[in-house]
């Protein structure tokens, strides 16, 4: 079994190496089931169902999560509802084929009223623990997010080809077909997801505002 598993990270890492840098090794997506806008909140959010939000006021979603949350001025925007997929459990997933547990938290939704009119929502959430050594971990889930199938529905992100750009001084991950733009990156051991219907650059300067 260890030979095996040290033979599975040499591939992993060999096949890595040479296919050239990975898009999405800028940041490491969270394991999940390949995304579905009918499903789940954005490409990154898969670990949770949309229908497991439930309703909550912001300080209770801070106490339950653990989290000080990113917020708006009110020059900026208003926040208008918080939601939160609550609770820590584990989850046995299959990512690339290696069946681990995972370790899943609290995920907190705000949504914002944009002074401009547009909504912003905000998806907050420590990254998922993963039974694998760290490195491995990395490897894996670039590798799994990065999977070409032939059904957009087997694959990690539904399809989508995230690009990878700087944001808020780290490096982030941009996805957008033609609808609401959602750009993800992680600060102070803490991912985040901010979608909405705006410019990129109108985005990014609301994503730099935050709180």
């Amino acid at each position: 079994m260890l030979a095996m598993f040290y033979s599975l990270t040499f591939l992993l890492v060999a096949a890595l190496v040479l296919a050239g840098p990975a898009p999405a090794a800028a940041q490491t997506p969270p394991p999940g089931a390949p995304f579905d806008a009918a499903k789940h909140s954005n490409p990154i959010i898969t670990f949770v169902e949309t229908k497991e939000f439930k309703q909550t006021q912001a300080e209770q979603a801070r106490k339950d999560s653990g989290m000080e949350l990113l917020g708006l001025s009110r020059d900026e925007g208003v926040l208008e509802s918080v939601a939160i997929a609550d609770g820590r459990f584990v989850r046995n997933m299959s990512i690339l084929g290696i069946r681990t547990d995972v370790t899943l938290y609290p995920v907190v939704r705000q949504t914002f009223k944009l002074t401009g009119g547009a909504n912003l929502v905000l998806h907050s959430f420590r990254f998922p623990r993963v039974s694998l050594p760290r490195d491995f971990t990395k490897i894996v889930l670039n590798e799994a997010a990065l999977e070409k199938k032939k059904k957009p529905s087997e694959m990690r992100f539904g399809g989508a080809k995230p690009e990878t750009l700087e944001i808020r001084g780290v490096p982030g991950l941009l996805f957008e077909d033609g609808g609401p733009i959602t750009v993800y990156w992680q600060e102070n051991g803490v991912a985040h997801t901010a979608t909405a219907t705006l410019s990129r650059q109108e985005l990014f300067i609301v994503i730099d505002d935050l709180l």
